[in-house]
């Protein structure tokens, strides 16, 4: 147990460094119940001045509240059972996009306006993508449906995986949409007293904004205990732009025979693990040895001719008068 705590301390000191020079992306303000972070290949305990960083993953259990503002001053409210993560990427123009990705569950969206070259933050769910703009939205996320109401100003709601052309959907204040996986998305489905009496009930008010009060404060992150395949198997499992990343941050927990076992299990839902697990599938072959030169096939030799002994010639009297004889 204290090697597994020293082993602890150690990955979340490195995550530290190697996050101290990347921008914070965002501060948790306000925590009403427990949520986790994980950082890395480690996880923290969240609470009240927490600095998040870019790549950060959220997650709230049951019955929890959790308000993050934003370096742009955009502030995301957490309901209870909610993931999501805090994304970086840079584009081919090399322009950095900002993404928020919303797993599952509620997260409500207050937006500001940014400066006119400011990168618009971006909120991702299975289903859709939206720009967080000047406008308030509440919205119920997860890879089998969604639902975005729109409490105040307007957003464009584009329906993924995309289309050719891709869909996108105007929305208005007031306005709510909603989308079942494999379907186009609908404006004013229907009544909304479901969804509202589903909401977290802090929702529906306007929460303080306390950035200023952990503007000077040095929050140190507590570690919290390790994390298994379950906890991050939604991510693992997500689209493949997403999990790929998850392969480099997290795989120091092939070590863990449990994790391992699982990842090989599943490994169907995310190949990109293969490698990892299997790395002697991939190394080079050994060049194969030379194949020996074909036998080069003789002709028979041909038999000489027969040579027939010369005949022995009698002579005769005619021929060979000496050999005659008197009787």
């Amino acid at each position: 147990m204290a090697r597994a705590c020293i082993l602890a301390m150690i990955l979340l000191a490195a995550a530290c460094r190697g996050m101290a020079a990347e921008a914070v992306s965002g501060t948790v303000t306000i925590l009403e119940g427990q949520a986790l972070v994980y950082r890395g290949a480690t996880r923290l305990q969240a609470q009240e001045g927490l600095r998040l960083m870019l790549g950060d993953i959220v997650a709230t259990p049951a019955s929890t509240l959790a308000q993050i503002e934003l370096a742009d001053k955009t502030v995301l409210q957490l309901g209870g059972d909610t993931q999501i993560m805090l994304g970086a990427s840079t584009t081919r123009q090399k322009t950095v996009d900002r993404w928020v990705y919303l797993m599952d569950g509620w997260l409500k969206l207050v937006g500001v306006s940014g400066a006119a070259d400011a990168t618009p933050l971006e909120l991702r769910a299975p289903l859709f993508e939206l720009a967080a703009g000047p406008s308030a939205l509440v919205v119920r996320a997860s890879a089998a449906e969604a639902t975005i109401f729109v409490e105040r100003g307007s957003t464009h709601v584009t329906e993924r995986p995309a289309a050719d052309p891709p869909a996108s959907v105007a929305l208005e204040a007031g306005d709510s949409y909603r989308r079942a996986a494999g379907a186009r998305g609908t404006v004013n489905p229907g009544s909304m007293q479901a969804f509202v009496a589903e909401m977290p009930r802090s929702f529906r008010d306007s929460l303080p904004l306390r950035i200023d009060r952990f503007r000077d404060a040095d929050v140190q992150p507590r570690t919290a205990p390790d994390f298994a395949y379950a906890d991050v198997e939604d991510w693992l499992n997500a689209e493949p732009w997403l999990r790929r990343q998850f392969v480099q941050r997290w795989r120091s927990k092939t070590r863990d025979a449990a994790f391992r076992s699982a990842l090989v299990a599943n490994l169907a839902a995310h190949p990109e693990w293969d490698p990892v697990l299997f790395p002697e599938k991939y190394r080079p072959k050994p060049p194969a040895p030379p194949r020996p030169a074909p036998a080069i096939a003789l002709p028979a030799p041909t038999p000489a001719p027969m040579q027939l002994p010369a005949q022995v010639q009698v002579p005769t009297a005619a021929s060979d008068p000496a050999s005659l004889t008197t009787r």
